[in-house]
């Protein structure tokens, strides 16, 4: 087993991101990193002899990406990294390759360029970090164990990217291998995120943003991205959302009902049997969670019971259950088509995934409006924000 002395030392005087994290973060990587090399078959190619040294390195960049995770961050699905000494020909694609990620679960990197990608740090090309990147990308879209905030915001990059490539600016900011797909475009992004933060975040600021989330750690620290809300702005959907009216009115016959009853016998044990009903009615005929879409905002109304919200009423809390959520905040949204068998008709519930102070937050709603391509259209389109249907990511032009 290679030392944690050993990598600290060799990260120190030939890994330029370990000097810019501090102590904590490197005690981190150096563990990171030997957990990397002790589950992961390195093989070298052409006669080359791999060095523990090599190994710290690669390993050390592929959890430069994953620092931030909490968890996931090893890609277990990649147990092989194959290394050449100089650029190789690939079986795939017959051409001379500097690194790739193969679906198989290995990955394949040019030391040469490896090496060159790690020591110049400010040149936005480093093979290490895109190859590792599109190892992430990939994970995410076969459902394979990956951070579950990462996993989310590539939704919210997917629609980002995408609108991107179709309105490209005059003087763009990436290298014209960028604009190839979209998973070269993730995967070159990412080597400007970590190579030119500052420049990123000052050109386009959104999909620095979003990828500051999605890998958990901000590379251009100082410079701030958020936009302002305005929430003065007309609402696209209003409160389409159905609360059961029918139970809310059966909800108050029976309680005044009972009410009358008990007003006549006097009854204590009729008075605990009102109150036990009263709560078990209540939680039942809950109204459901709706959202309302704005200019700049989604709001966003959570459904409570009633005790709970009469409680509320004399004793406000200070943190409210409506949270305003600007569109940079949410990640996705998934639709999903109902029927009621039970003779309540067709409906869609949507999942409203968004970022709450670091923290995955996913409401559930449900409305009567069958027409999700208008939502979701206006959401991709206009609001840059991932669609899915039916847990599928969906795209629209």
């Amino acid at each position: 087993m290679i030392s944690m002395n050993e990598i600290y030392n060799v990260l120190l005087l030939e890994f330029p991101y370990f000097k810019k994290i501090n102590e904590e973060k490197r005690q981190l990587l150096c563990k990171r990193t030997q957990q990397f090399i002790d589950g992961t078959d390195f093989i070298p190619r052409k006669g080359m002899m791999l060095t523990n040294r090599m190994q710290i390195l690669i390993a050390a960049c592929s959890q430069q990406l994953t620092l931030g995770f909490s968890r996931h961050y090893n890609y277990a699905y990649f147990e092989k990294i194959i290394v050449y000494p100089e650029k190789y020909l690939s079986t795939y694609t017959d051409k001379y390759h500097t690194g790739e990620m193969n679906t198989a679960g290995i990955i394949v990197l040019s030391w040469e360029d490896f090496y060159k990608g790690i020591s110049i740090d400010n040149d936005t090309h480093n093979v290490g970090l895109h190859e590792f990147a599109h190892a992430l990308e990939f994970m995410d879209i076969a459902n394979k164990d990956v951070d579950e905030i990462f996993s989310a915001c590539l939704d919210k990059f997917t629609a980002l990217a995408d609108h991107y490539l179709l309105h490209q600016p005059d003087k763009p900011l990436f290298r014209s291998y960028a604009t190839t797909n979209l998973s070269e475009f993730f995967a070159v992004a990412t080597e400007y995120y970590f190579e030119a933060p500052k420049e990123f975040a000052e050109r386009e600021p959104e999909l620095f943003d979003i990828l500051r989330k999605a890998y958990q750690q901000n590379t251009a620290s100082g410079i701030s991205v958020a936009k302002k809300i305005n929430t003065t702005g007309k609402s696209y959907l209003s409160d389409n959302v159905s609360s059961s009216k029918y139970s809310a009115v059966l909800f108050y016959l029976i309680i005044g009902a009972m009410s009358l009853t008990i007003t006549y016998n006097g009854s204590i044990i009729g008075a605990l049997g009102l109150v036990c009903f009263i709560l078990v009615m209540d939680i039942f005929g809950t109204p459901r969670s709706i959202f309302s879409l704005y200019e700049d905002y989604v709001h966003v109304k959570l459904g409570q019971i009633r005790v709970k919200r009469l409680i509320q009423y004399f004793f406000p809390a200070k943190n409210r259950y409506n949270p305003i959520v600007p569109y940079s905040e949410v990640l996705y949204v998934n639709a999903r088509y109902h029927q009621d068998d039970e003779g309540g008709g067709e409906f869609y519930s949507y999942v409203l995934c968004y970022l709450q102070q670091n923290t995955l937050v996913e409401v559930n709603c449900v409305t009567t409006d069958l027409n999700y391509e208008r939502v979701l259209r206006f959401l991709y389109l206009e609001k840059k924000v991932g669609t899915r249907l039916d847990g599928k990511y969906k795209k629209y032009k």
